[in-house]
């Protein structure tokens, strides 16, 4: 016979819900095994469109001449390199047209 205002049971219900909600999803709704859908192999799409354009080809550049004081790795090479001509180019990337668009210097 007591009576219960349902305004103040509905929000203390509302909490409870919130406060029984995981705080955090659980891992397998971050991760999702598609190894199977990995070994598939998929078709290509036959309204795909085709490439354009002359196929490109690696330039070949100058023979490298023989020299007894290599460093014995690639890293050792970039660090050697790198302290005496910090400036240089290292890299440089062609756009299709053969311009230079971004070159990598060793410093």
């Amino acid at each position: 016979g007591v009576p219960v205002n349902s305004r103040v049971s509905s929000k203390i219900q509302q909490l409870l819900n919130t406060l029984k909600r995981p705080k955090r999803p659980p891992l397998k709704e971050f991760f999702v095994d598609d190894f199977e859908e990995l070994l598939e192999v998929q078709q290509p799409d036959p309204n795909q469109p085709k490439p354009e354009g002359n196929q490109m080809n690696v330039l070949k550049g100058e023979p490298l001449g023989v020299v007894t004081n290599w460093p014995p790795s690639l890293l050792a090479a970039l660090q050697r390199w790198g302290t005496t001509q910090p400036k240089a180019p290292c890299l440089t990337a062609l756009d299709t047209t053969g311009k230079a668009t971004y070159t990598l210097t060793y410093g």
